[in-house]
């Protein structure tokens, strides 16, 4: 089953795109990075609030990644008060 993390924290959108451009240069050709996409968004109701999609294949995929030292690394910077939504994809409709 198809997961997906969503990742919020009060930040500035583009500082963390800079930040996952720099997790994606890193993992380049690295099987073992496990995150297929990630999407980065500003909350327009919530200035200052970035929203980041991660998807994965299966929450084992995303736990896989997890573990890894560039996510742990990345994960140790985040800015105070970051949640974490896991979600099971149960289907996808397209419009």
């Amino acid at each position: 089953m198809r997961f997906i993390q969503i990742i919020e924290s009060e930040s500035d959108p583009a500082t963390e795109l800079a930040n996952v451009q720099g997790y994606a240069e890193m993992a380049k050709g690295d099987e073992t990075v496990k995150v297929e996409r990630v999407t980065i968004c500003g909350d327009r109701d919530r200035p200052g609030v970035t929203v980041m999609i991660a998807e994965f294949a299966s929450a084992d995929a995303a736990k896989q990644n997890d573990e890894h030292e560039i996510t742990q690394e990345g994960a140790a910077a985040a800015p105070d008060g970051t949640t974490y939504q896991n979600l099971d994809v149960h289907g996808v409709v397209e419009m």
